[in-house]
């Protein structure tokens, strides 16, 4: 079982090399072992690419006939837009196949061990388990509840501020937070912000790196009070744009905007004055986002919170205080300290003199 094990965790690393370039697809890693020695291994590197054990299969040095293959995740048995990859691996010959979760996906889900086990292929499910699952909690959530992953991330003082009582935010971390903090957009199927955000900094969210492209970028906008000269809009060529309002934004610029290279438009029939966000999420999980990162303002986190719509918390926080200013989460909070929101899998870290606390959301109240 330990052999079993040290081959699947590599699997595993393997799978986490493809990063968030897979969605909507899961992250896969393959290993083919012969005697006790690797002989093949893959990844799945990007949606509509060769999946992590047909790369396995492609890069193995020597016959694969009679050998094993660990894989981090159910071998698919259905068509997407490559070809099942049970198939293959029944026909190369590979006589055990160990593989460490279950596809969540409705369209496969148990049909590749099926497939295998009626081939004659010797087939170990579980090895490592509770690593894969983690690995690929985004994509779980997004399959099972066709909504997706929600981290929020928040950059504030020591005691909770994100504003200065004139308004002023500019710059609670330091630089070399805010360049990590943009990287970490490249994680994420898109970036989402509320319109006092848009509004007071005008950021254009961009993801570095020459793929600008790659992250979707989301303005919550009840009345469609982004400026049509907003940084936003003018590079809505480098990255796509969508501006989620409601009935009450004006409707001639609404059709001025979508008539823009890059900008959607979505309507929502206003909740309580505002866009309902559980609807918008369940809409951006129907285009195939399977990730957010949410970077402010306090309003939208507050109604995130409220709606217990977060799955992951990322503060930078820094060693700065400004008393009584703006709070990084609005709303009316809970009311007891029984109710509050619980993180797990915490993890702490310094960059330069700002400190990164990182949790997962374990109890909503």
């Amino acid at each position: 079982m330990l052999r079993d094990e040290y081959f699947m965790k590599m699997a595993i690393g393997l799978a986490a090399r493809g990063g968030d370039r897979t969605y909507p697809n899961p992250m896969v890693g393959a290993v083919i072992v012969r005697g006790g020695k690797v002989i093949g291994a893959g990844y799945h590197r990007k949606a509509g690419e060769d999946h992590a054990e047909i790369r396995a299969l492609k890069n193995a040095k020597g016959p694969v006939r009679g050998a094993s293959m660990y894989v981090s995740l159910e071998p698919c048995a259905h068509y997407g837009k490559t070809p099942p990859c049970v198939d293959t691996i029944i026909s190369s010959g590979i006589k055990k196949v160990y593989y460490a979760m279950v596809d969540p996906n409705p369209i496969t889900r148990g049909k590749g061990t099926m497939a295998l086990k009626d081939a004659g292929i010797f087939v170990v499910p579980g090895i490592c388990s509770p690593e894969a699952l983690d690995l690929n909690r985004k994509y779980i959530k997004f399959i099972t509840l066709k909504m997706p992953y929600v981290t929020v991330k928040l950059a504030e003082t020591l005691d909770g501020k994100i504003a200065a009582s004139d308004g002023s935010s500019k710059w609670i971390t330091s630089e070399l937070s805010r360049d990590h903090a943009r990287r970490l957009r490249r994680k994420f199927s898109a970036v989402l912000i509320g319109a006092n955000t848009a509004l007071n900094d005008d950021p254009s969210l961009l993801a570095p790196g020459k793929d600008t492209g790659y992250t979707m970028r989301v303005v919550v906008d009840t009345k469609l009070r982004l400026p049509e000269t907003s940084r936003l809009i003018k590079t809505s060529r480098e990255a796509p744009l969508l501006v989620a309002t409601t009935e009450l934004g004006d409707k001639k610029k609404a059709a001025r905007l979508e008539r823009m290279p890059g900008v959607e438009i979505m309507v929502f029939k206003s909740v309580k004055g505002g866009v309902p966000l559980a609807k918008l999420l369940s809409r951006l999980a129907g285009k195939g986002l399977v990730s957010v990162m949410v970077e402010g303002g306090g309003e939208i986190v507050g109604s995130l919170l409220a709606e217990k719509l977060v799955d992951e918390w990322i503060f930078f926080i820094s060693p700065k205080i400004l008393g009584g200013a703006m709070s990084s989460i609005k709303g009316p909070g809970v009311k007891n300290i029984r109710d509050a929101v619980t993180l797990s899998d915490v993890k702490r870290y310094f960059i330069g003199e700002d400190m990164v606390i990182r949790g997962r959301t374990c109890s909503r109240g």
